[in-house]
């Protein structure tokens, strides 16, 4: 293993490439180092920030043009450690990370381990501020994503991030259980970090990365700043290093003026083990999809499973979960697990372990866990909710009745409470009509809600970008304020397509994913693929005849093919299912340019009536 030893650092050479021996690799590891001026005297130590290249780079070369030799000036000047980190995953190999497309998953190695494993080294051999505020990612290109990704899965450890020109989505995981990973979808997991994204105006990924952007601001609690450059896919003309340094500016002054935690947390995690915030998760996942921490607080937590984002099916396997030690030692306390998909109530009583630590487990998904002592005060919670009486989706150009289903998952009141509860949304095509209003509880734990009236007149995308509505719920009682995330799909306002074409076992295009009895047509039982020519639909529906879906999906032709990634339903009717009864679903198909990859999304009504028996 070799080693810098700090007191005699040569410090004429502006940086050194170092090698060290990495358990996770099991093999020696590569990466270059810049130390600033006056490190060696200073006795301090000093913030690090995290460079991660894009295709093709190395630790010791770059194909964005990074001007190595320059950027020495820049460590001086904002007094920090900055640390090139090889993504190599082997010589042969010039697909960093692991990650990409199908034949791109490969290796067993993982950087999220990897990550972990550099920054112990950097913090045990240098002089390092080793808090997450003094601990940075800067990425270029696939380099980008990972600044995203990883932040977002250890935002313990990581306090700002910057993503110049990244990808926008990549399969991530083992070669044998990867989920595709939208960094438009999946905002909650920085919003304790800050974040910038830079753009450039014409490069291969501008549009996509216009996606991202409206994926940050349709979150909507972030901490963002967003640059769009003139120029194409790099990150600094030769001879200069003005962007990087844009990116050095904002993480060190995020490392000046930290940016307080928020009450509560959320987080996707497409692994079936992990550690966030010291909550420590283990799971038998074995196939793609998230699991879902939300709301998380001392008052409890919800678990969920999604099996693609943001609206997928949940899935079912056995998960095992530790709080963060934040409880009193030993001490008693009421946990009352709401399951939301059977709507059934388990009340208990466990004793926090000695480091104050409470275990749950689950075989299912969709609970919602309350977590209280004796004299504490009432958990409100949004479940669920309901449009119109017995919809999911908002349907456009009308006056929508929403229905929310809250819970109380803690004291409960000695007398009648109100409650005040408020929603809004930031999109601009959508009016909360009653925005605010109160509720009363008492000793019931199901809280009667009067219905919200809102108006929906939102235009499809003709990109990526979310589509879906997000709404901020609020519930505010005495010196208590609960937080919620909704987010409904929308039923645009877009004629029929013509030309369908029902794959059910039958050969449509080049490949058959339907399973029935392949005539063409719509049978109770099948699972079908919906085609509007040529084109595989994805479908956004809720009739309740539709059980079940899975996805397919396809690169669409691009300079990279693997960004821009599309997606089409197969779904199952239900047995049960009447002849003659009539779908009305939302649809979508995708196309792309080839320069700059342009993401268009075509909307229509899809209506077919299921075979009626002769």
């Amino acid at each position: 293993m070799v080693s810098v030893s700090c007191s005699t650092q040569d410090k004429s050479q502006i940086y050194q490439d170092i090698e060290y021996f990495s358990k996770v690799f099991n093999r020696e590891r590569t990466y270059r180092i810049y130390f600033p001026e006056g490190y060696e005297k200073s006795g301090q130590n000093y913030p690090v920030i995290y460079y991660f290249h894009g295709w093709g780079g190395r630790a010791f070369k770059s194909g964005a043009k990074i001007e190595f030799e320059m950027l020495g000036k820049l460590v001086d000047k904002y007094q920090v450690i900055l640390v090139m980190m090889d993504g190599n995953m082997e010589e042969s190999e010039p697909r960093p990370y692991n990650i990409g497309y199908h034949q791109h998953m490969n290796y067993q190695v993982q950087i999220k381990d990897y990550f972990p494993e550099l920054v112990s080294h950097i913090d045990s051999v240098y002089r390092t501020k080793t808090d997450r505020n003094s601990r940075a990612i800067i990425g270029f290109s696939m380099g980008g994503f990972m600044s995203f990704f990883l932040s977002g899965k250890y935002p313990q450890l990581v306090s700002s991030a910057t993503d110049l020109s990244g990808s926008v989505e990549f399969y991530v995981g083992y070669p044998d259980d990867y989920t595709l990973y939208p960094l438009k979808y999946t905002f909650e997991n920085l919003r304790d970090v800050r974040i910038r994204l830079h753009n450039s105006s014409d490069g291969e990924l501008s549009a996509l990365n216009r996606e991202v952007k409206n994926g940050a601001e349709w979150d909507g609690d972030l901490s963002f700043e967003y640059w769009e450059f003139e120029g194409v896919h790099e990150i600094d003309d030769p001879g200069e290093t003005m962007v990087f340094e844009k990116a050095m500016k904002f993480v060190t002054d995020g490392f000046k003026n930290p940016m307080p935690l928020k009450k509560q947390w959320s987080h996707y995690d497409l692994y079936a083990n992990f550690n966030v915030w010291d909550y420590q998760v283990e799971s038998e996942k074995k196939t793609p999809g998230f699991i879902y921490l939300k709301n998380v607080t001392p008052f409890g937590f919800g678990y969920y499973t999604k099996a693609w984002l943001p609206n997928g099916p949940s899935m079912d396997f056995a998960t095992k979960i530790s709080t963060a030690a934040i409880y009193e030692p030993n001490v008693a306390y009421h946990i009352l697990d709401f399951n939301n998909s059977n709507k059934s109530f388990d009340a208990t009583i466990q004793k926090a372990d000695l480091s104050g630590r409470l275990s749950f487990e689950f075989t299912d998904s969709e609970h919602e866990i309350g977590i209280y002592r004796s004299g504490d005060n009432p958990i409100v919670r949004v479940i669920d909710y309901r449009i119109n009486k017995n919809q999911k989706m908002l349907r456009v150009g009308q006056e929508n009745t929403i229905t929310l289903e809250m819970i109380n998952l803690g004291e409960l009141p000695s007398k009648t409470m109100e409650i005040e509860l408020s929603i809004q949304s930031s999109d601009s095509m959508i009016s909360v009509l009653d925005s605010t209003t109160t509720f009363t509880i008492s000793q019931e734990r199901l809280i009667d809600l009067k219905p919200i009236r809102i108006r929906c007149d939102k235009l499809p995308t003709n990109d990526g970008s979310p589509a879906e509505v997000r709404f901020k719920v609020g519930i505010a009682y005495d010196t208590l304020v609960f937080e919620n995330d909704l987010v409904f799909p929308v039923f645009f306002d877009v004629a029929p397509f013509d030309s369908l074409n029902v794959d059910d076992g039958l050969m449509v295009k080049d490949s058959v994913f339907g399973i029935g009895n392949g005539d063409g047509r719509i049978s109770p039982g099948e699972e079908i693929m919906i085609y509007h020519g040529n084109h595989r639909l994805q479908l956004y529906y809720d009739d309740p005849y539709i059980i079940s879906e899975r996805l397919n999906d396809e690169a669409l032709p691009g300079k990279w093919k693997e960004d821009g990634i599309t997606m089409s339903s197969v779904i199952k009717i239900s047995e049960s299912c009447p002849p003659g009864h009539q779908f009305e679903l939302l649809g979508k198909y995708e196309t792309k340019t080839y320069m700059p990859m342009f993401r268009g999304v075509h909307w229509g009504k899809v209506v077919f009536e299921v075979t009626k028996v002769p």
